[in-house]
Formats: structure tokens, C-alpha cells, sequence
């Protein structure tokens, strides 16, 4: 008896589908976590900068023997802007002179934003009251802020964090991702 098969060679439509399919979903979840390193990852350099920028601010505020005050621009969320003091803080009315003497931009969509709820406790302090930071020149010592900045991932709840720690003269950053008002989840940078 002869045998009329033949022998099949290559694949059919359906098993190569099947394979597409199941990359395609492989694929699709390789992004998603993707998406959430680099999200991290621009919070967490947001925080660095933002607190070499602060760095900067209190030598310059030394140097200067001026007081400095930190502000977010009002026109750009993205936007941290270093203003000369007309008083001794930067609590009173009419606070500012027009002078801008440094600034610092960050990528969109991260933006500062004021001490919001997520933003206001780090370890035991509480910085609801302290919206920005105030740099007094010390004798000897350089001009350590007092307050914090707060940074956010566009709407998502990524947020970063840099004040001064109250008991030591340095300058922090932290990073953490979820909306509790508590000190847990905090990250030092």
C-alpha cells in the first residue's frame, strides 16, 4: 500500500497566532512594569536634584548673608524658584523683592507641589505648617532651610520629599508611592 500524506512542513495560521497572542501578552506586561520603574525613577531624581538645589540655595544664602526663600512658580508647577527676602523670613505680606536668584525646572509630569497630605510627616515631623523653605545666613554654619518641598508624578501617588532633618544640619530627600498621611512608606534617597 502506498501512502498518499504528504509531509506537512511549516506551521498553520492558527498555531502562529497562538504565539503572537502570547508574546503580545508577555509584551504587555513588560510595559506596565516599565512604565512603573521609570515613573519611580523620575520622582526619585526629582528628589536628588531638588535636594542639591537646596544645597546650592543655602551656600548662596550664606555667601550672600541674604535670607532666600524657596517658591513654586505660580505659572509653572515644574518650577522651583530661589527669591531674595525683603524681611528677615519669608512669612510676612509683600515678602519678596522681584529678584530671582536661582531656579530649578523638573521634567514634566513631575511638579511641586505644596505639603499636601502625603507630604507632611516624615519620621516624627510634622510639616503642615512649613509650605516652603526659609535660608538664614548662621555665622560658621551654612544656611540650613527651614521647611519642606514636595514633589508629585503628575496625578499619580508618587511623591518626593526634601526638608532638613531637626535634629541634623543636612538636607534629605525621600521618595514613596500611596496616599497615607503617615510617616510608613517613606524612602531616604
Amino acid at each position: 500500500m502506498r501512502d498518499t500524506r504528504r509531509n506537512k512542513s511549516g506551521y498553520t495560521l492558527v498555531e502562529v497566532l497562538v504565539v503572537v497572542i502570547i508574546i503580545g501578552i508577555l509584551a504587555s506586561m513588560g510595559v506596565a512594569g516599565l512604565q512603573d520603574a521609570v515613573a519611580n525613577a523620575r520622582v526619585k531624581d526629582a528628589a536628588v536634584n531638588t535636594a542639591a538645589f537646596i544645597e546650592r540655595v543655602a551656600n548662596l544664602s550664606k555667601q550672600r548673608s541674604d535670607v532666600i526663600c524657596l517658591e513654586i512658580d505660580q505659572t509653572d508647577p515644574q518650577t522651583l524658584l530661589a527669591l531674595k527676602s525683603k524681611g528677615s523670613d519669608c512669612s510676612s505680606d509683600n515678602k519678596y523683592d522681584t529678584e530671582i536668584l536661582d531656579h530649578l525646572t523638573i521634567d514634566a509630569p513631575t511638579q511641586f507641589v505644596s505639603i499636601a497630605a502625603p507630604c507632611n510627616y516624615v519620621g516624627d515631623v510634622d510639616m503642615t505648617e512649613n509650605v516652603n523653605a526659609t535660608f538664614k545666613p548662621r555665622l560658621g554654619l551654612s544656611a540650613a532651610p527651614n521647611g519642606a518641598v514636595c514633589i508629585q508624578y503628575g496625578s499619580d501617588l508618587r511623591f518626593g520629599l526634601v526638608h532638613k532633618s531637626s535634629t541634623v544640619n543636612t538636607v534629605k530627600a525621600y521618595w514613596k508611592i500611596g496616599n497615607d498621611n503617615g510617616a510608613s512608606g517613606w524612602n531616604e534617597l
